[in-house]
Formats: structure tokens, sequence, C-alpha cells
């Protein structure tokens, strides 16, 4: 009676779109948007003559050019005095984005001057105060110089306004019904929706003929595995500082140990909060034996590099943690893989776009190693992209859905995805290539070396040179991928050999031979029967995509629309002026 009773209830799939018009929140200082001038009646002359006194000669500039000079900034005493001088500068050197760029800039400097030293306090500050200008200038309390009426700038307030969203409020009914379609272990919004299924009921023949390039999400209603131990742990973030206070961990271009992530995690001012994304901390070769992946993940022919004495795996296992509001903005895995994504705790907000679809709002260049985006996942919502993703969905050119504790979610290799942290959440990622997309893995390591990541280049050269001496011994032939590792190995000597990830070599002087690598490693391994057939079905892929290039290439593009359109110093404009 009760499932009869839900399903009545969650039958009509919900309009998923949100409210753009968010809420208005009052800010600190009083500063408001730029359109509040006009409502509310502010005089155009009396607001210019209240700047000149506020900043003097600086009140000539335009707001754009005086945050740019904000920007060149990097001593926090300079900054803060610069604010003591005029209510308007105070204003804008309360900006958490312009503190939390010097908290970084000189957190990476003092890592370059000591890579081995494990903790790092810029500016001396040992702990986190609530927002980073707090942190820096080891203040508790600041005075909040008021603005009221006096600035009305977007630039400064729209950032806090993103700082103060409430994404369960604000995706409320998109919560309301994947809870029910969680509950119930299957996929109410059959519109768009990513499929639910229970994991003993999914075998590695219907993972690998039908979903392959389909997200879906595995379920354990029992939430135990067939040896009886728990499927996943239940870890929060408090549960980890439990057990690793001080252990470090990677937070983006950060490194803290997870004691003090922990108090930004709690209280922060941020757009876009530190995610903790981290794969290298011996924590967590601790925890990766606490679980075991579904079954149908087993089966990972990277698993090559990390066999026999070859120990170059690219990084594949990340522990994720974020507190609400906090993401990662669109992108796709790295190396052409496939990923499972397992929320421990939280609730995520998954849109997703399989290849050849770009998420709105995004643009990036022909081969996708540029791409620009708003500044931030909050920017990208109330900008009306969300809803422009929604508009995809309803189309059947994206797919969206709500992840919660215990699922595990398929990303398929090339799709385009964001995700949200609609709460506090803590979860765990693996990258991996099953059979059916190794063409796809080859022909990216072959055709796209630039956008390679993850391998390391000591590591690299050691793993081919323990190959290079098994092979010597068993196996004299020669070809041209064995030439391309033995020539690499010769010229070894000539690089500076650390650990530093391939992906930011300077391609110039170094050409890790990835692909020749992995090919010898399948063509030795118990797959090497497969090889011949990955390599008809990635050349076949080679063509595909080289039909694709020459056919945009024959589209004539208006030579006219591209001299106007071209950059330059001036900047492209329709030829309007708004002085006059």
């Amino acid at each position: 009676m009760t499932t009869t009773r839900q399903f009545k209830k969650v039958k009509k799939v919900p309009n998923y779109r949100i409210p753009v018009f968010t809420s208005i929140p009052t800010h600190p200082l009083g500063v408001k948007p730029s359109g509040n001038s006009l409502l509310e009646g502010a005089d155009p002359q009396e607001t210019r003559k209240l700047r000149k006194k506020l900043l003097g000669s600086l009140s000539v500039l335009p707001e754009d050019l005086i945050i740019e000079i904000l920007a060149y900034i990097d001593d926090p005493n300079d900054l803060q005095n610069l604010g003591c001088s005029s209510r308007i500068l105070y204003a804008y050197t309360y900006d958490e984005e312009l503190w939390r760029k010097i908290y970084t800039k000189e957190y990476l400097k003092l890592e370059s001057e000591s890579p081995e030293q494990e903790r790092i306090s810029p500016f001396g500050c040992s702990r986190w105060r609530g927002s980073w200008r707090k942190t820096i200038l080891k203040v508790d309390q600041e005075a909040l110089i008021q603005c009221h009426n006096i600035l009305f700038s977007d630039t400064l307030y729209r950032p806090y306004q993103c700082s103060q969203i409430d994404y369960t409020e604000l995706f409320k009914k998109v919560i309301e019904f994947e809870t029910s379609s969680y509950e119930l272990g299957t996929c109410l919004n059959t519109e768009f929706g990513v499929p639910r299924m229970q994991e003993t009921e999914f075998d590695v023949a219907t993972f690998h003929e039908e979903f392959i390039n389909k997200p879906f999400i595995l379920q354990n209603k029992d939430g135990i595995t067939s040896e009886g131990k728990p499927r996943w742990p239940r870890w929060t973030l408090d549960d980890l500082v439990e057990r690793y206070p001080h252990e470090i961990f990677r937070q983006e271009a950060v490194k803290w140990d997870l004691s003090l992530y922990s108090y930004y995690f709690r209280e922060n001012r941020d757009e876009s909060p530190l995610y903790l994304f981290d794969c290298n901390s011996t924590a967590l070769k601790l925890m990766s034996k606490e679980y075991a992946p579904p079954s149908i993940y087993h089966n990972d022919f990277f698993k090559l590099f990390q066999e026999k004495g070859i120990k170059c795996r690219p990084d594949h296992r990340w522990l994720i943690a974020g507190p609400a509001r906090s993401g990662s903005t669109f992108h796709k895995d790295p190396n052409h893989t496939s990923a499972w994504n397992t929320g421990l705790s939280g609730m995520k907000l998954w849109v997703m776009l399989p290849p050849g679809e770009n998420p709105p709002g995004v643009m990036t260049d022909k081969e996708e190693e540029e791409v620009t985006s708003p500044v931030g996942i909050a920017e990208w919502i109330i900008s009306g992209y969300y809803n422009d993703a929604v508009k995809l969905a309803q189309e059947g050119r994206c797919q969206i859905c709500v992840t919660f504790p215990g699922e595990c979610i398929y990303v398929p290799s090339g799709w385009w995805h964001s995700v949200i942290n609609l709460t506090d959440s803590v979860a765990l990622t693996e990258n991996f290539v099953p059979e059916p997309i190794v063409p796809k893995v080859m022909n990216f390591f072959k055709n796209k070396p630039a956008q390679i990541s993850g391998f390391h280049l000591k590591d690299f050269v050691e793993s081919v040179r323990v190959f290079l001496d098994t092979q010597e011994r068993d196996d004299q032939s020669q070809n041209e991928r064995l030439d391309a590792l033995h020539s690499f190995i010769q010229n070894s000597d000539k690089y500076k050999i650390d650990n530093e990830d391939c992906g930011v070599l300077d391609t110039k002087d170094i050409h890790p031979p990835i692909y020749e690598f992995f090919v010898e490693l399948i063509s030795k391994s118990k797959y090497g029967d497969k090889l011949d057939e990955f390599l008809v079905k990635m050349k076949s892929i080679e063509l595909e995509q080289l039909s694709k290039e020459q056919s945009n290439a024959n589209v004539r593009e208006s030579e006219a629309w591209n001299q106007l359109t071209k950059e330059s110093s001036e900047g492209f404009s329709f030829g309007f002026s708004f002085d006059e």
C-alpha cells in the first residue's frame, strides 16, 4: 500500500527548472546590486560627487580597472592599508576572492621553494578564522565599515549572493522527486533521469553490451557484499577527521591537514568553496583497503600499468569531500577513461551530457584542450545555464539526477559532467578502462598526447625499463613500438627525471611513449589475442574523426565576421558608443 501511495504521489515528473531570481541577501557592508541605484532613485550627480570625495583621483577610473589594479597587490598589509583609506576601497578590498588569491599565490611560492615541506603556512597562518581575509590578517572580528546607499556594484554583490545560496531550498522539488526514486530503487524520471538498478541484478555482459555508453546508478539494498561485508563505508568528514586529523590532503591549489580543512569546511564565505580532491595521501592508500568496487568494474585494462613490476598507473583513485555549494564544474574524465563515483554521505546533483553535446555556458577549442566557463557553479546556475541544461534534457540531449549515500553512479568515457554538492558530502571515485572502450583510450593516447594526464615521469621511465629488460630476455623481435620505447629510455638521461605529472611537462622536449607502452603491455598480457581487434577499431575511430575534421574544414567561414570578432586590444564591439 505504501509503495502504491508513493507512486501516485510522484507519478508526474515535476518541472526540474528552478527560479533564476534567487533571494537577495543583505551584503555585510551594505553593498547593493547595480540596478538598485535606479530602483532607489539615487541621484547620479550626487553619486559622482560622493564617489569623487571618497576616491579622490581614483574616481575617474572605471570599476573594472580598479579591480584589476587591486589584483596586482600581493602584500596583505598593503591591501589592508589601502582599504583603510576610503569606505569604497574598504568594500573593494573586502572581497574574499582577492584574499584567497593572495593566500594561494604565497602558498604555491612556498611549496615550490620547499617541495618536501609537508605543512605550509602562508603569512604564518596556522588556523582558519572563518574567511580568507580574517585568516591572513589573523583577526577574529572586523569593523565592517558600511557603504549603505554609496556603492551599487554587481561585481561585489554577485559573489556574495552566490555564497549564500541554499541548494536544498533552490532544488527542493527536484530533491523530493529524486528521493522517491531512491527509496523505490528505480528511476521515476523516465524522460531524462538516470536509471537505477540493484547491483546483484546487473552483470558484466549487460554492462558491456547495453550500458557502456550510458550513465546508470547501482544500488545495494542489503548494504553488504557477497562476502558479507558492508558494501560501502558511511564516512562523514567528522569521521575522517577523527581518524586522520593531521593527515595532509589536497584541496585544489593547497594541501592542508584534515583538521584545518574541517574548520574551513564548516565556515567559509567563498563563492566556490575549496573541494578536497585527493589521490596521493597515505590515508587514502589505507582507506582503499576498506572497500572494493562492484564486480562489473573489476575488468580494468589500466591494471596493466601496475602488474609484474610495472608501477606507473596514472592517478585513478580519489577521496572527495566538500561542503554544500562546492563541486566540480563541467569536465571529462582524464585519458578518456570511464569512472564510478559512490557517495558515502550527502546528496549530489549530476548534470551529464554525451560526447558531441557542449554544456550550456561552456566553450572549448576544437581539440577541447581549453575549456571556458563561468567562474563557479553557483554563477552557472543562477545565470540560467542550469535551466538551459534542463531544456536540453527534455530534448534527449542531457541527463540529470541526484545521488544519495550508498549509490554508485557510472560515468561513461567522454561524457561531460558537473557535480554539485547539495549538502555536505564525502565520496569515493575511481577511473577505469573496461574492455569495450580500450580502442577509444588507445586513440586518445596516440592522437591527443598533449591531453594525457596522471602519469608520473619517474615512475613511467622505471616501468618502461623493467618492461624492456623482460622483453630482451624473452622476445628478440623488434617493432616500431618497441623501437620507440628503447629510444625513449636511451634519451632519458637528457631529462630532468622527477615524478612530475606528464600532463604538465614541456612536451617540446619530452614525449613519453605512453601509447606505445600501453599497446605493448596489452600484447604481452592475457588480452594479447584481442589486440588486433582493438587496433582495427581504433583505426575506424581515427578515420571517423578525420572525416569530421574534413567536413568542418569545408564549412566556409565569413572573413568579415572573423575580422570583426577577432581578439584585439580594443575588444569586440558592434559600434555603439555609450559615452555619447
